[in-house]
C-alpha cells in the first residue's frame, strides 16, 4: 500500500468524485484498530485526490465564522445557550459559494469539493463556538464579581491560548476516541452526512437531499412560527404534580422543538435511553425532595443548580474510569507523541498531526497561558499550572461525553475546576473565575475539533489539515469574538439586564462565591448526592466493561444518566424520541435508516439551526 504524501499542493489537486465509501459509510469497518485504519486508508481516504485546505474554504468559513460567533455571543448573553454551529456552517459554506458561482462565475473557480466544505465548516465552527463559551459565562462572571473587564490585550491572549490549547489537548484523543472506538459525535456524523448530500452524485444522493431539505424544512418553518412569530409555546407542560410538585414546574413537558430529536435519532436508543432514564430519576423522584427541604429554589435556579453537582460527579467518574479502563491503550498513545524512540512507521501515520507540532505547541501554550493567568488574573504561578494540567483531564471527560451525548458538558466541568480551587484558594473568587476559564474554554475548543475530526473521517479528510484549519479558526473567533464582547458588555450595567440577562454568568458569578469558603457550605444533603452518583456511575462504567455483549448493551449509559442531571426533562425527552424512532427504523427497515432517516435528522438539526441564526441576526439588526 502506497503511504499516502502528507503535504500535497492543494491548489494542484485533481478533481475527482469522491470515492463511494466516503459517501456512504456512517462507521469504518474492521475486526481491528489495525484493520480500520488499513480500510479508511484504502477505501475512504481522498485527502490526496480533492482539494481541501484551500484559500476559498477558509476565506468562506472565516465569514461564516465570524457571523455565528456574534450570534452565539448575542444569543449566551440573553439565554445561556450557544448554538453548535458544525451543519450551519456547512449548509452556508455551500450555499455561499453556490451564489458567488453566479454572480462571479469568472472568479469563483470550480464547485466546493466535499473537503474544501469540510473545511470551511471546521473554520467556521472553531470561530464561532470553540472561543465564545468563556466569554458568556466566566468573563461575564468576572465582570460582575470584580465590576471591570480585564484589558482588551489580556482578554485576546486569552481567549486565543486556552482555545488553541484546547485543540492540542484533544490530538492525542482523535485516534482513540474518532477512530478506533468510532463515538457517534452526532453533530459531526450529521454534518458530514450534510456535506454527502450536497456533493452526492451516486444514485442515492437525490433521496438524501430530499429529506436532508425535508427535516430543515419543517424544523425551520416550527422554529420560525415558535421564536420568529412567537405562535408556538416553548413546550406543552404535563398535568399532573409528583411529591406536591406540578410537574411543570419540575420541567416535564413536550418541548417544540426539533433538534435534540434529531440529535437523539443520531445518537441511538441506549443512549437517548439512559438520558431519559436519568430525567425520570431525578427529576421526577429527586426533585420533589430537593425542592420541598429548600435545597434549591427558583430564585437561586431552580432544582438544575441543585443536580448539577450530582451530575458533574456521574460525569466525571465515568469518564475517569473509561479511561482508566483503557490506560494501555491511552499510554501507548501519549507515548509515540512524548517519546524520542522512533517506532516504525505506519502509512496512515502520514496523514496525522506530527508528534512536533504537539510538542511544540503545548511547549509554547503551557507558559504562555500561565504567564497571562499570573499577570491579568492574579492567579499564583503553580496554581495557574496545575489547573492547566487539570484541564487536561476534563478535556478527555469533555470529548467522550462529548461523542456519546452531543453535548459538551463545559458547565459541569467548570464546576470541577471551581470545587477543586474552592479547596485550594479560598477566599479567592477571582482565581476560582479565571481557572474555571480555562477549564470552559479548553473543553469546549477539544470538543468541537474532535466533532469536526469525525465529519471529516467518515468523509476522507486529511486530520492533519482539519487541525491546522480549526487553529486558523480559533484565532479568527478570538479576533473576532473579543471586540464583540466589549461592544455588548461595556460595563456591570449591561448584564442583568432585560436584553442581556446573562444567566450562565450570573450562575458561575454565584457557585465561585460559594465555593470561595470552602466545600462545608453545601449542604451535607448535596455531598452525600455527590458521592452516591460518583458511585453509581462506576458501577455502571464496571458493569458495561465487564458483562458479555449481549448483556451490556442493556446497561444503562452513565454518561447519559450524568447529563440528565445538567438538562431539562423535555429536552430529555426529546432526545428519548428521536432515539426510539431510530432504533424502530433500523430494527424494521435498516436500509432506509442511513438513506432516509439519517438525513432527515441530520435536517432536522441544521433547520432549526439556520432559522434560529436568522431570527437572532435580525433582532440584532433591525
Amino acid at each position: 500500500m502506497a503511504r499516502p504524501s502528507p503535504n500535497p499542493p492543494e491548489e494542484t489537486a485533481p478533481a475527482s468524485d469522491p470515492t463511494p465509501a466516503s459517501l456512504t459509510l456512517l462507521s469504518i469497518p474492521g475486526d481491528t484498530p489495525e484493520d480500520t485504519d488499513t480500510y479508511w486508508l484504502t477505501r475512504v481516504y481522498q485527502g490526496d485526490r480533492l482539494a481541501q485546505f484551500t484559500p476559498r474554504s477558509v476565506g468562506i468559513g472565516a465569514v461564516i465564522g465570524v457571523l455565528t460567533c456574534a450570534t452565539n455571543l448575542y444569543v449566551g448573553l440573553k439565554t445561556g445557550v450557544a448554538f453548535g454551529v458544525a451543519i450551519t456552517a456547512a449548509l452556508l459554506a455551500h450555499a455561499s459559494h453556490g451564489l458567488w458561482r453566479r454572480v462571479a462565475p469568472g472568479f469563483s473557480g470550480r464547485p466546493l469539493t466535499p473537503l474544501e466544505t469540510c473545511s470551511a465548516q471546521t473554520v467556521a465552527s472553531a470561530a464561532g463556538y470553540a472561543t465564545g463559551g468563556a466569554l458568556v459565562s466566566v468573563q461575564g462572571a468576572w465582570l460582575i464579581v470584580t465590576g471591570q473587564h480585564p484589558t482588551p490585550l489580556v482578554l485576546l491572549a486569552w481567549t486565543f491560548f486556552l482555545s488553541a490549547l484546547g485543540v492540542l489537548f484533544a490530538v492525542p484523543l482523535k485516534r482513540r476516541l474518532v477512530d478506533h472506538e468510532q463515538l457517534p459525535f452526532a453533530s459531526g456524523t450529521a454534518a458530514a452526512t450534510t456535506i454527502r448530500a450536497l456533493h452526492g452524485t451516486d444514485p442515492e444522493a437525490p433521496t438524501r437531499l430530499r429529506m436532508l431539505g425535508l427535516g430543515g424544512a419543517v424544523a425551520g418553518l416550527v422554529t420560525f412560527a415558535r421564536e420568529g412569530l412567537g405562535r408556538l409555546p416553548m413546550g406543552v407542560s404535563f398535568p399532573g404534580s409528583l411529591g406536591g410538585i406540578p410537574l411543570e414546574r419540575l420541567g416535564f413537558a413536550l418541548d417544540t422543538s426539533l433538534l435534540p430529536i434529531g440529535a437523539g435519532a443520531l445518537l441511538g436508543p441506549r443512549i437517548t435511553t439512559s438520558l431519559w432514564l436519568g430525567a425520570i430519576l431525578m427529576h421526577g423522584f429527586v426533585a420533589p425532595r430537593v425542592l420541598g427541604a429548600g435545597l434549591a429554589t427558583d430564585e437561586e435556579g431552580g432544582f438544575l443548580s441543585w443536580s448539577l453537582w450530582p451530575g458533574a460527579a456521574a460525569l466525571t467518574v465515568a469518564s475517569l474510569v473509561h479511561f482508566a479502563w483503557d490506560g494501555r491503550v491511552l499510554a501507548r498513545v501519549f507515548k509515540g507523541l512524548v517519546s524520542g524512540t522512533p517506532r516504525a512507521p505506519r502509512p496512515i501515520d502520514a496523514v496525522q498531526v506530527p508528534r512536533s507540532w504537539w510538542l511544540a505547541g503545548i511547549g509554547v501554550l503551557t507558559p504562555a497561558t500561565i504567564v497571562v493567568a499570573h499577570l491579568g488574573f492574579g492567579v499564583p504561578v503553580a496554581h495557574a499550572a496545575l489547573a492547566v494540567a487539570l484541564s487536561f483531564v476534563l478535556c478527555l471527560i469533555s470529548c467522550r461525553v462529548t461523542g456519546e451525548t452531543d453535548m459538551s458538558p463545559v458547565g459541569a466541568l467548570s464546576q470541577v475546576t471551581q470545587v477543586t480551587y474552592g479547596v485550594l484558594l479560598p477566599n479567592h473568587v477571582q482565581a476560582n473565575l479565571a481557572t474555571a476559564g480555562i477549564t470552559v474554554n479548553a473543553a469546549s475548543a477539544s470538543a468541537d475539533l474532535l466533532t469536526d475530526l469525525k465529519a471529516g473521517h467518515l468523509l476522507g479528510a486529511n486530520p492533519r489539515r482539519l487541525f491546522l484549519a480549526q487553529l486558523v479558526g480559533t484565532v479568527l473567533g478570538a479576533l473576532a469574538a473579543v471586540p464583540l464582547f466589549f461592544l455588548l458588555v461595556p460595563d456591570r450595567s449591561a448584564l442583568g439586564s432585560e436584553q442581556f440577562p446573562a444567566p450562565a454568568a450570573f450562575v458561575t458569578a454565584g457557585v465561585a462565591r460559594v465555593l470561595s469558603t470552602g466545600l462545608d457550605t453545601l449542604a451535607p444533603a448535596t455531598r452525600a448526592a455527590v458521592g452516591w452518583a460518583a458511585l453509581a456511575a462506576a458501577v455502571l462504567v464496571a458493569a458495561e466493561r465487564l458483562l458479555p455483549a449481549r448483556a451490556s448493551r442493556w446497561v444503562p449509559s452513565p454518561l447519559g444518566m450524568g447529563l440528565a442531571c445538567l438538562l431539562p426533562p423535555s429536552y430529555a425527552l426529546s432526545f428519548f424520541l428521536g432515539g426510539v424512532v431510530s432504533g424502530m427504523v433500523g430494527r424494521v427497515r435498516p436500509a432506509a435508516q442511513e438513506r432516509r432517516w439519517v438525513p432527515l435528522a441530520a435536517g432536522l438539526i441544521a433547520g432549526e439551526g439556520l432559522m434560529g441564526v436568522c431570527i437572532v441576526l435580525s433582532r440584532t439588526l433591525w
